[in-house]
């Protein structure tokens, strides 16, 4: 019964938002990320992932959105790269903002060569720091790594 209330409500709110938001914002074809970090970093593994989530601002329980993926290859820090994004990304999350949406990214790095990305001695985003919070505009964006401890 509850899955029957719902899937008309949705339903309705895809239609106004994907409207709402094509009209009203214009999405850049690439986000431009710039990673730097004051460890004293060693890159084993150039190899990393970068990818864009998106999510209701107002929900804090509903879960992100993968919108973009990318594999780089970066041999130093810092470094910027261009994240190809689509030109609809507001529409591709799920479920669908009530209101305005909030971007971040996130990596993945087997930076120190081990085999396992994302363990004790491979280069992170520095939450401490700052969360990786974008905006999905023509500025480069700053991201924070540190080296997981």
């Amino acid at each position: 019964m509850l899955s029957g209330c719902t899937k008309p409500v949705n339903k309705n709110t895809t239609e106004k938002n994907t409207s709402a938001v094509s009209a009203s914002e214009k999405y850049p074809e690439t986000l431009k990320l710039e990673f730097s970090g004051t460890d004293a970093f060693t890159i084993k593994n150039a190899r990393l992932k970068v990818s864009l989530y998106g999510m209701d601002e107002k929900l804090a329980d509903a879960p992100a959105t993968l919108i973009a993926e990318q594999e780089y290859e970066q041999k130093s820090i810092p470094f910027t790269i261009n994240l190809p994004i689509p030109e609809d990304a507001g529409s591709k999350i799920n479920p669908k903002p009530a209101g305005p949406a909030k971007y971040y990214v996130t990596i993945s790095w087997d930076s120190d060569g081990n085999g396992k990305a994302d363990q004790k001695g491979d280069i992170f985003i520095d939450y401490d720091k700052q969360f990786p919070n974008v905006k999905l505009n023509n500025e480069t964006q700053k991201i924070y790594l540190k080296v997981l401890k």
